[in-house]
């Protein structure tokens, strides 16, 4: 074989090679609710990443035993913190508390400090009527990803389990600026404006 023919056969390798899944544009997608596209953007991706989008999307459309099947693939892939958290989230869906703790045990040993394990520790605890203990997982998150909505929203639902009005009427002002509509930081205002 000469060097020619060596050549066309590593650019034809190079052609062949399955494109790189673009995990932003899914996660986009999914914020805009466009699961149906998150679906067939990663159809042919094995990754833990992929399969947990995946399983992301099609819990949006109502799909919880295809969720789960997703989410099983990605365990047996390797898993992740991510992965793990998201188990946890889908397992407290269902109303599954003592399963979605144990998933959460994964979370926090893979990546105790990541946004997806600190959201859904405070989201198990305000489950299991712990507002402090979920208030202590959602400041922390706070410090490391202080501009995130979704952070600082379960941040407000814990503040207001534990009546810090003053402390809360400051975020929820943030918030509303962000997302102006918010049904549920319309209750909070609610509340909020109830207790004063």
């Amino acid at each position: 074989m000469n060097t020619r023919t060596i050549c066309l056969a590593v650019l034809t390798l190079a052609s062949c090679k399955a494109p790189v899944p673009d995990y932003q544009a899914a996660n986009r997608a999914l914020s805009q609710r466009d699961s149906r596209a998150v679906l067939r953007m990663l159809a042919a991706d094995s990754s833990p990443e992929g399969e947990r989008l995946k399983a992301t999307a099609d819990l949006q459309l109502g799909e919880l035993d295809e969720s789960t099947r997703h989410l099983d693939r990605a365990v047996a892939a390797g898993g992740s913190a991510a992965v793990y958290a998201d188990y946890a989230r889908l397992e407290l869906i269902r109303g599954r508390l003592p399963s979605a703790a144990e998933w959460q045990v994964r979370a926090e040993q893979a990546d105790g400090g990541a946004m997806m394990t600190l959201l859904t520790g405070g989201e198990i605890a305000m489950a299991q009527q712990q507002p402090a203990r979920a208030l202590d997982y959602f400041d922390r998150a706070a410090q490391r990803y202080p501009d995130n909505f979704a952070v600082l929203a379960n941040r407000a639902k814990a503040l207001a389990a534990l009546r810090k009005w003053d402390e809360l009427a400051p975020l929820l002002t943030l918030l509303e600026q962000q997302a102006p509509g918010d049904a549920d930081m319309a209750e909070l205002r609610r509340r909020l404006t109830a207790r004063r």
